[in-house]
């Protein structure tokens, strides 16, 4: 076994929280600036932390009541609008059957990630989770890896990253981990991504690939 340890992004990789997150952010943004932001705009943002979302998009603004403003509305219009990517579930089933450990670092909260891992009735294959309360600094600096990787009792040759944006990958890189950029998410501008130094160790397709690699 190449890569006994797993370590999965949530949003964008586990499941679709694409378009509810958009819309979360549109309805903030014609709510503090009057207009929506072009898609492209949107989803550049994700797999940053709203915090900094906020500083740069909606600058001047207080931080607490926008992100207040933007989890009430993503939590009164999320029913129904999350789902599992197509052979992600079959996935995750494959790496528990084959031994291999599944971490979670994710910039969501503990609570959100549960909720919805409860929902779509994955909460049983994860091991260990890393959640934005774990770690005082963000992907894509390596903490949120790193401690998983510690709570895993693990090296960072025994471990493989998968996630969805530039900010997975970059925490891959930075904690010495192979990376998978997967592209059954969203629009990803992989020149634009490499050019800025976020370069994957692997790009796959579909979800059964990864067990190619590992």
């Amino acid at each position: 076994m190449k890569k006994p340890y797993v370590i999965l992004d949530f949003d964008g990789t586990i499941a679709n929280t694409n378009n509810i997150i958009v819309e979360s952010w549109q309805a903030t943004f014609e709510h503090y600036l009057g207009h929506r932001k072009p898609v492209r705009e949107v989803e550049a943002t994700f797999g940053e932390t709203l915090k900094h979302t906020i500083e740069e998009l909606l600058p001047g603004e207080d931080y607490e009541e926008v992100r207040d403003f933007y989890r009430d509305y993503q939590y009164a219009h999320n029913k129904g609008a999350v789902y599992v990517f197509d052979g992600v579930r079959e996935m995750m089933e494959l790496l528990k059957v084959e031994g291999h450990r599944i971490g979670i670092a994710t910039s969501r909260t503990a609570h959100s990630f549960w909720t919805y891992m409860r929902e779509l009735d994955l909460d049983e294959y994860v091991d260990v989770l890393v959640t934005m309360e774990d770690v005082k600094k963000h992907k894509p600096d390596p903490e949120s890896i790193n401690k998983v990787l510690e709570q895993f009792g693990a090296g960072p040759e025994e471990a493989i990253m998968v996630g969805d944006t530039k900010y997975d990958i970059g925490c891959a890189n930075n904690a010495g981990v192979d990376s998978v950029l997967v592209r059954w998410s969203h629009y990803v501008d992989e020149e634009a991504m490499e050019a800025e130094g976020y370069v994957p160790t692997y790009y796959i397709d579909k979800p059964d690939e990864l067990m190619e690699l590992i």
